[in-house]
């Protein structure tokens, strides 16, 4: 379990936010779960790496039932960790769109920021 974490937009104006929604089969949950851990591991080592949630739906019409939040302390860091993420799945021989495709998950992944005037 990880420490409590704010968002404070005020006091921290250029947090980036990693989304990802996933509908993850039942079949596939446990293959999934694990991946998400290793590669949580793996982002907790990363320069600029702040936060991470995971989100599982109860209710309501998406089709998605799991997402994902990493939080990073600025545009640099999560451009950096991109690339940092890319070197090591490409070292362990980790290609997500394979995986997503052999366990039969759909997913909607995207970079975000939670711009002030929003909020």
């Amino acid at each position: 379990m990880h420490s409590p974490f704010t968002i404070d937009l005020q006091g921290h104006p250029h947090l980036q936010f990693r989304i990802d929604a996933f509908n993850v089969p039942a079949s596939s949950r446990g293959e999934f779960e694990e991946a998400m851990r290793r590669n949580l591991a793996f982002l907790e080592t990363v320069s600029g790496f702040l936060h991470h949630m995971v989100f599982e739906k109860t209710n309501g019409p998406t089709e998605f039932n799991l997402v994902t939040i990493a939080v990073w302390e600025s545009p640099e860091a999560i451009a950096a960790a991109g690339e940092k993420v890319k070197a090591y799945y490409q070292s362990i021989g980790f290609d997500v769109q394979a995986t997503l495709t052999r366990l039969g998950i759909t997913a909607s992944l995207g970079y975000y920021n939670a711009p002030l005037a929003l909020q």
